[in-house]
């Protein structure tokens, strides 16, 4: 009875705030949704023991100049990589379900990969081994969804009230 009630005596302006509400929760299942596909990509690749020898064969690529990179150089450790993926991810996903048009999206997916993609030769250069594979896959992924997922028009209209 209270609950009729109250929604008797809402005004009609609180139905437009309802909708904006919707497509906050739409973004956030989005945003989730991506961002846990790439992730379960990593971790499914990692447990299958694909990310390890790619790991391996990156740093063996980097051992000649101009990196010189030792087999003692430092590494993250997988943890560390991890939550650096799944910060990645979720960042690169929720700026692209923000920005409106697919040129767009592409254009930023594609700089963030490649300056993602450049960080390893940058910490090889100081010594440090960075292994970009798994973040690119997980952030790649992830923001492809974000990408291809459709969009609901900019200008729709609130569903009606009595729904």
């Amino acid at each position: 009875m209270f609950v009729s009630t109250a929604a008797i005596t809402l005004p009609p302006s609180s139905f437009t705030a309802m909708h904006s509400h919707k497509h906050q929760d739409i973004l956030l299942m989005r945003w989730a949704l991506f961002s846990v596909t790439g992730i379960i990509l990593i971790v499914v690749l990692y447990s299958v023991g694909v990310t390890p020898t790619w790991a391996q064969g990156l740093k063996e690529a980097m051992v000649p100049a101009p990196f010189l990179l030792g087999p003692e150089a430092p590494a993250l450790s997988p943890g560390m990589g991890f939550l650096l993926c799944i910060a990645l991810t979720l960042a690169l996903v929720y700026d692209l379900l923000l920005i409106r048009g697919t040129f767009r999206k592409t254009a930023v997916l594609a700089a963030f990969l490649l300056l993602l993609a450049c960080f390893t030769p940058v910490l090889g250069l100081w010594g440090v081994f960075f292994n970009p594979v798994p973040c690119l896959l997980s952030a790649g992924c992830a923001g492809i969804l974000a990408i291809l997922w459709p969009q609901p028009p900019p200008h729709s209209e609130p569903p009606p009230a009595h729904e």
